[in-house]
């Protein structure tokens, strides 16, 4: 008898813990041990440093500023709750108003603290690069692949398609780089058909032709 009694004592404590317990895990973000993966990822120049936009793989764009690029990404991580990744990352988007910095540095900096793909693809523009990466995320068909997506950026905007790789070699041996210009028009993203050329780093100009 005093087993018995013991054991279902046993077993409301049990049952009590778990109804205490249970709420608190069903309010848990089923996120919060994932990564805010970005697809595409764009830069400006902000009055006190940089605001950097990204696109997610659920289309969502979500940005923050920083006095680096560094601390605007750590803004975005707080914000979501979420490590950004930019490990699938397949477009890289420039604002002209960073004309006067040394863009290879900002460049180095994804590639070597955040593992971009070596093909991601880059774009100069003078259009808000918030509303150009809505765009372009909104125009990617539902459920496609990397290789999908890097299509499709290309076909849309590229006509001398500028990777990430083939900017730093041109860098590393001292010859200009060119780089796809695009601009909105209305809901559309144009290619300019003109290229934004680069030199030690810096944009020098743009060109109708390489």
């Amino acid at each position: 008898m005093l087993r018995t009694l013991w054991r279902k004592k046993v077993l409301v404590v049990f049952l009590l813990a778990l109804l205490i317990l249970l709420p608190a895990a069903s309010v848990r973000p089923a996120h919060a041990s994932s990564k805010a993966i970005f697809l595409s990822v764009g830069i400006e120049k902000a009055a006190d440093g940089y605001t950097v936009i990204g696109a997610m793989v659920d289309k969502k764009v979500v940005s923050a500023d920083g006095a680096t690029v560094l601390e605007a990404i750590e803004k975005i991580t707080a914000d979501q709750g979420r490590k950004v990744s930019l490990a699938h990352c397949t477009l890289i988007v420039l604002s002209a108003n960073l004309a006067d910095e040394n863009v290879a540095d900002t460049l180095r900096y994804f590639l070597e603290k955040f593992e971009v793909t070596n093909n991601a693809l880059l774009v100069w523009t003078d259009a808000d690069v918030a509303k150009l990466l809505e765009t372009s995320a909104a125009d990617i068909p539902a459920g496609g692949s990397l290789e999908t997506i890097a299509a499709h950026n290309q076909e849309v905007l590229f006509k001398h398609p500028l990777t990430l790789d083939r900017f730093f070699k041109d860098y590393l041996r001292g010859r200009a780089a060119y780089m796809t210009s695009a601009t909105l028009e209305g809901e559309d993203i144009k290619n300019t058909k003109l290229l934004a050329k680069f030199e030690a780093g810096f944009f020098t100009g743009i060109s109708e032709s390489v």
